[in-house]
């Protein structure tokens, strides 16, 4: 199943209040997600925090914070704000960088470092979960894969990724969440070109297309890819370039550009954001914030039937 989406922000703290603001949800600190005592000591904590809202677990990261062991730069991810990938677990991450590979799509590891044939380096984190990245000049969107020893479930689970708990049930809001949020319906992901995407989520990865149609907010065909549980949403504008979610420029990447949560009441939804200084528009579609006052990403919510 997805493992994080990955929102880079300036100021993690700024972060957290914002969450527990808007979302009703406190950040998930390192201590809180592992036992620090089996990590890399060298390895930096805390330069992000996680918020577990409905299905997603999202990874709210600093850049600047990021520094590997020996004062190493890691080369993921760029300073700014906005979501700028997502992450999937496996249990067989060697088969998934062969298979990547041979299709055509290369790998990294958290260095840079090109991956070969299936030969996965040892995380810096802990030796038990390594880690590894989709060039986006070949996947258009950077996306990660990641197998988690089976010993760090215990804890994980509590907090960090409450699915990894056998007694997790979907569906159910939390008694915090001043949104309804009851599920995840779907990630916004801008491409110019979808059958990319298609080959790289149906023909290499094995998932399955829902159905296509056309979103007049976005003024975008699009087609939705179920895969690993969670629902892609890929999109491409007849007319308005593509803009990149860090600096604003046009780009002929991808983007990720939001996320669309499943809630109870719209007009709930309508009169917190409003209460909370949140500038959002509403269609038919839902509700979705602007992503100047959201740290870069657009929040989607649409009634649940």
């Amino acid at each position: 199943m997805m493992f994080h989406p990955t929102l880079v922000v300036e100021d993690l703290e700024d972060a957290a209040r914002w969450f527990r603001r808007v979302f009703g949800r406190r950040a998930v600190r390192w201590e809180d997600k592992f036992d620090l005592a089996v990590l890399n000591p060298d390895y930096p904590i805390n330069y992000s925090y996680f918020f577990v809202v409905g299905d997603v677990s999202l990874d709210v990261l600093c850049p600047s914070l990021l520094k590997l062991p020996g004062d190493r730069s890691a080369s993921v991810y760029r300073e700014g704000a906005g979501l700028v990938d997502i992450a999937w677990y496996t249990d067989h991450i060697e088969d998934v960088a062969r298979d990547l590979e041979r299709n055509g799509f290369r790998t990294r590891d958290q260095e840079g470092n090109i991956i070969h044939d299936g030969d996965v380096p040892p995380s810096n984190l802990v030796w038990d979960c390594p880690m590894i990245w989709t060039l986006p000049e070949d996947t258009g969107l950077t996306y990660e894969f990641y197998r988690m020893g089976r010993r760090h479930w215990p804890k994980y689970s509590q907090l960090a990724d409450p699915r990894l708990d056998p007694a997790w049930r979907p569906d159910v809001v939390s008694p915090e969440d001043p949104l309804g949020i009851i599920t995840s319906a779907h990630h916004t992901v801008l491409t110019h070109d979808r059958e990319r995407a298609l080959r790289l989520f149906v023909e290499v990865l094995g998932g399955q297309i829902l159905g296509e149609g056309y979103s007049e907010r976005l003024d975008a065909e699009f087609v939705e890819v179920l895969y690993a549980k969670s629902v892609m949403r890929f999109a491409t504008p007849r007319t308005q370039p593509i803009r990149d979610v860090i600096s604003g420029e046009d780009t002929l990447a991808d983007q990720y550009v939001g996320i669309t949560f499943r809630v109870t009441d719209l007009d709930a939804v309508a009169g917190h954001l409003a209460g909370q200084d949140i500038e959002f528009s509403r269609s038919a579609e839902g509700i979705h914030t602007v992503p100047a006052g959201s740290f870069g990403a657009v929040w989607g919510f649409t009634q649940a039937s």
